[in-house]
């Protein structure tokens, strides 16, 4: 009997139903049963129903009072907080006597005998260098510990009226010291316009005075590359300082003539000296230039005190950035029925000078907060000097910054 033979089959097409499956089309079918797989959803509570407060008031009333304190709180703190960034004491500053042998430098004979000497100017730099650094408070360490210099930007024609001596005199004084490695000094130089040229001129001197024992003074790079004063601006207003010294001895001369004195009695004992004027008048005006440079007034600085004049008076003189930055400590002093339209003069100013005329509420609000920490004990007004100064230093050095009031706010806020 013939045997059927079964079909040929090729091996490529025989498909085994009952082998176990590959791991790729294990994974497959896994991925493709989660895709559609979807958890039940559980059901939410009902939400508690609102229960009014203790005094009928509604309970969406008082969650939307809670969150508007909530939020004023934090904006309060956010602005208050750049009077309490120092968590650490401020290391005071070391004595003059800690950081020069003064009695080295007296002369011991010629005319300057039994005179301070290069001593008087290492005095008169020591006292504008606590100045400025009290409006740097970026400059110390976070362990409170003050930097080891400071550099300044000063006139050399203004100091030495001040110290009453020659410029020969105060460049001798300068030599010793720098040799004593307690500054060091050179001039500074910018660009003006001179007969419609751009020329080169010496816009002041620059003054790294030593704050730290046994450590040398020295200038770098960037001391030099700062742009500190606009001259062509301060030539066009007025503020050199050939014309404060002029000013001076015109006003000393007026309060002579004022109280009657005669050219006989100039040198009698007990008539007025218009020499002591002048030095004090001069050294008011250097130490406004310490704190911001070129910042010369054309008025008696000796009675531009905003503290003693009233706020119409000081609406007049409070110009900018760089007024009110030296009118700041004056709120300490001033009487208390015109302490608020003193900070109001004060905010006023700021928001003209800086273009931000709507946010004079704001300006406002920081002085008054800087001068509230003031009495609790910390440097507030400090605080804010120093940040107004080195916004104005970015202002001159900066010549793409368009809206300076914004980087002030954001500096405020960070701090």
């Amino acid at each position: 009997v013939p045997v059927a033979t079964p079909p040929l089959l090729i091996p490529d097409q025989v498909e085994d139903q009952d082998a176990p499956a590959t791991l790729a089309q294990t994974v497959e079918r896994k991925a493709r049963s989660k895709a559609h797989y979807r958890k039940p959803l559980k059901a939410t509570p009902p939400a508690p129903a609102a229960q009014d407060g203790p005094e009928g008031q509604p309970a969406w009333l008082l969650d939307t009072l809670r969150l508007l304190d909530q939020q004023e709180a934090r904006e309060r703190a956010e602005l208050s907080r750049v009077f309490v960034r120092q968590q650490v004491q401020r290391q005071p500053l070391p004595r003059l006597e800690e950081l020069l042998a003064l009695e080295a430098f007296r002369p011991k004979r010629g005319r300057g005998a039994g005179t301070a000497g290069a001593g008087a100017l290492a005095a008169g730099l020591h006292e504008l260098g606590r100045i400025g650094l009290a409006t740097r408070l970026y400059l110390y360490g976070k362990d409170g510990q003050p930097p080891k210099q400071i550099v300044l930007h000063l006139c050399a024609e203004l100091l030495a009226e001040a110290l009453g001596v020659s410029e020969n005199t105060l460049r001798d004084w300068t030599t010793q010291l720098q040799r004593a490695g307690y500054l060091y000094a050179c001039p500074h130089y910018t660009t003006t316009t001179l007969d419609g040229k751009q020329v080169t001129a010496v816009d002041g001197m620059l003054y790294a005075i030593r704050l730290a024992p046994d450590h040398t003074a020295r200038l770098r790079y960037q001391d030099y590359k700062r742009a500190y004063r606009n001259l062509d601006a301060d030539r066009a207003a007025g503020r050199t300082a050939y014309n404060a010294i002029a000013n001076a001895a015109k006003r000393a001369e007026e309060a002579q003539i004022s109280e009657g004195v005669q050219d006989g009695e100039k040198n009698t004992a007990g008539s007025c000296t218009p020499s002591g004027q002048i030095k004090a008048e001069l050294l008011e005006q250097l130490r406004r230039w310490a704190v911001i440079p070129g910042n010369i007034t054309t008025q008696n600085p000796l009675k531009a005190d905003p503290a003693v004049i009233d706020p119409d008076e000081a609406a007049k003189r409070l110009g900018g950035v760089q007024d009110v930055v030296h009118a700041l400590s004056t709120l300490l002093d001033v009487h208390a029925s015109k302490r608020a339209a003193l900070i109001g003069i004060m905010g006023a100013a700021l928001a003209r000078d800086l273009e931000d005329q709507h946010s004079r509420a704001y300006y406002c609000k920081i002085i008054w907060l800087a001068w509230q920490a003031e009495l609790e004990g910390r440097d507030g007004l400090q605080a804010l000097g120093a940040e107004l100064q080195h916004l104005e230093v970015d202002r001159r050095e900066w010549k793409g910054l368009r809206r300076p009031a914004a980087l002030l706010a954001a500096r405020l806020r960070a701090a």
